[in-house]
């Protein structure tokens, strides 16, 4: 069993460790392997310094963040045309389903 005095401990340490530099360092990709993954743990317990590294990269990447409000319809037969697999037919997958 896991004490909780401890737990208590390392989320206090943990929340200790939030450093501005370090955090700039990271988006810089700047840090070695071992104060990354030391800074990746930090990160997923501190709401603060993920809800940063999330605005950050939505800043520098806006485009993946943008909402498509476009939708294409396909039909089935054009899909398979563009991906080379066809969709087996509906008798087939009962087979395999059953």
């Amino acid at each position: 069993m896991s004490d909780p005095k401890l737990g208590g401990l390392l989320h206090m340490i943990s929340k200790l460790k939030c450093d501005r530099s370090l955090l700039v360092n990271f988006l810089g990709n700047q840090l070695d392997l071992d104060d990354k993954l030391d800074f990746l743990d930090h990160v997923r317990e501190c709401k603060k310094c993920w809800g940063e590294i999330y605005a950050a990269r939505k800043n520098e990447h806006p485009h993946y963040y943008k909402a498509n409000k476009r939708q294409v319809k396909v039909s089935q037969k054009e899909l398979d045309h563009l991906t080379g697999v066809p969709r087996p037919e509906n008798n087939e997958e009962e087979q395999v389903l059953a």
